[in-house]
């Protein structure tokens, strides 16, 4: 097992702060499995500072001037410390277990 600790940054966008936070997240996973070498099956999160964050304002008309509403769109930047856990796959002793078929079993069991 390798546990390790890597800084990862993420960004996500949404029509609301939740979702774009929720959208930074996912991927952090996703990040950390690049940087780990083997299997990564525990990611824990220990610090989360906030990069940059901007809020999209704009108006929208309807034929392009009528029924006019304003709309917004979150961009959320994070640089994310994690914790993780990996297993390494190579250090592995596999045993090796062959079968042999006679060609009637074989036979029966192609489809």
């Amino acid at each position: 097992m390798i546990e390790d600790r890597h800084t990862v940054r993420v960004s996500g966008t949404g029509p609301t702060r939740e979702k774009a936070f929720a959208t930074a997240m996912q991927q952090v996973s996703g990040a950390v499995g690049k940087l780990t070498d083997g299997v990564c099956f525990r990611v824990e999160p220990l610090a989360v500072e906030v990069a940059s964050a901007v809020e999209h304002r704009w108006t929208e008309r309807f034929l392009g001037l009528l029924f006019a509403r304003e709309r917004r769109s979150y961009e959320l930047t994070l640089r994310i410390e994690v914790r993780t856990a990996a297993l390494d796959l190579d250090a592995i002793e596999f045993s090796v277990r062959e079968e042999r078929l006679t060609p009637l079993q074989h036979a029966l069991h192609m489809r």
